[in-house]
């Protein structure tokens, strides 16, 4: 494994905006080649029995009730293994859905880009120890206005934040896209690699202290199932993996 490019000084120089370079190598060797767990999973291995506030904490309100009976609605899961959790959200109908329906309390409509810090409800409750902003940056038409502004207005709220991001080199979003299809979600602005969201965490004011990738899909070609079930009938350990760097989510924990 090679070392994580956003601590190498010399690609610091170029994430930090005083170098340019218009074909960048960014090594990403730094990155396992077996996969990692699901986004979910790895957020809650991160922040377990930690104070979190989660910024974006309803969810598409048609998903909601779907997610939450399978498992994968990311607050609920947060609620079974944090400490505490503070829930933010401007999507009124959403957080009613989840308060009246759900039963979930401890959740509030704050724009933290216009509310003023005294003007926080659960301010008493600070510092949490991260802030989460789960697949919130891309639908955001300024990510680096939003994320300035939290820091700048909110930052004595948090120690940490973490911020998962869809990958552009996702290995499904591959695939379809060779065969002339772009998949994506209708209210997205942008795809990330990691080297895009450490940059505009970086002219956001902030720095990054680990990248994961998480959601790495095995569908595997022919071949590769072959090699498999071969590995497997002489009782090898060994298999065929698609590699981390291919997962379906960036996910970044960045200090202020």
């Amino acid at each position: 494994m090679g070392n994580p490019f956003y601590s190498d000084p010399h690609h610091l120089q170029y994430i930090e905006g005083d170098e340019f370079s218009a074909a960048l190598s960014v090594d990403l060797s730094f990155l396992p080649s077996e996969p990692n767990n699901s986004r979910q999973d790895t957020i809650c291995n991160i922040v377990s029995e930690k104070k979190v506030l989660h910024i974006g904490c309803t969810d598409h309100l048609p998903v909601i009730d779907e997610k939450i009976l399978s498992g994968r609605h990311l607050h609920t899961a947060l609620l079974e293994v944090c400490e505490k959790v503070i829930g933010v959200d401007i999507d009124q109908p959403s957080l009613d859905h989840l308060a009246q329906k759900h039963g979930i309390s401890d959740i509030y409509n704050v724009n933290l880009v216009t509310t003023p810090s005294e003007s926080i409800p659960f301010s008493d409750e600070a510092p949490f120890e991260y802030a989460i902003m789960g697949e919130i940056v891309e639908h955001l038409d300024d990510p680096v206005q939003f994320l300035s502004q939290l820091r700048i207005e909110h930052g004595s709220l948090f120690n940490r934040l973490i911020v998962t991001v869809p990958n552009a080199f996702n290995h499904n979003v591959l695939k379809q896209w060779s065969k002339g299809t772009e998949i994506i979600n209708s209210d997205h602005r942008f795809w990330f690699s990691p080297y895009t969201i450490t940059r505009v965490l970086s002219a956001s004011g902030y720095q990054v202290e680990s990248i994961q990738m998480a959601d790495v899909s095995q569908r595997m070609d022919i071949f590769s199932r072959a090699c498999n079930r071969i590995l497997a009938t002489f009782g090898s350990k060994k298999r065929l993996r698609v590699p981390q760097r291919y997962g379906a989510t960036v996910i970044v924990v960045a200090t202020k």
